[in-house]
């Protein structure tokens, strides 16, 4: 005679009451090199009780974007009123960027950069891009900071450079309001 045991099985939920997120703000654009290109950078937010802030791109550019752009990005932590430069950096090949990043570039593939590279001269339009909240890492090292970009053409001409404000939040989800019963 077998002896039969019955194991008592637990379904666990877990509810996330908050969205972490990086806010990004006060684009700018330090340098264009006017044979390469030209445009501009904004960032906003839909209203304010949105906590995400959305960067937009508008550029004309003038030669092909190709795997011959190089993005250099560094991140500075704000500390005691300055902005230190910290250990984290990406050195990517513009269409590798595009194509396999998912921290910036998953953001970036819509419009004519949905296509497989290259890409021919003309007018870009990028809107509406925020970082995925599921490529942040928990133990993301700065709060607060400033991430700077540096693309340059076949390792020698600087095409453009700037720089975003950043800050890791938190925003806290509403639970839904239970409704009464008149029972």
């Amino acid at each position: 005679m077998t002896k039969s045991s019955s194991r008592a099985s637990c379904i666990h939920f877990v509810f996330i009451n908050y969205i972490r997120y990086i806010a990004t703000e006060h684009p700018n654009v330090t340098y264009k090199n006017p044979k390469y290109i030209s445009g501009n950078m904004t960032s906003l937010r839909y209203g304010r009780n949105s906590p995400i802030y959305y960067v937009g791109i508008n550029m004309t550019t003038l030669f092909w974007l190709d795997n011959n752009l190089t993005l250099d990005f560094y991140f500075y932590e704000y500390l005691t009123n300055v902005y230190k430069r910290g250990f984290i950096e990406m050195h990517l090949k513009f269409c590798d960027f595009i194509h396999k990043d998912k921290f910036f570039g998953q953001q970036m593939r819509q419009g004519n950069l949905s296509k497989p590279c290259p890409y021919p001269p003309g007018e870009y339009h990028l809107y509406n891009m925020s970082i995925n909240p599921e490529a942040i890492p928990r133990n993301f090292p700065f709060i607060k900071g400033r991430i700077y970009c540096n693309v340059t053409y076949k390792k020698t001409d600087l095409v453009v450079s700037g720089y975003i404000d950043m800050e890791v939040k938190e925003f806290r989800l509403k639970r839904p309001k239970e409704k009464k019963s008149l029972v």
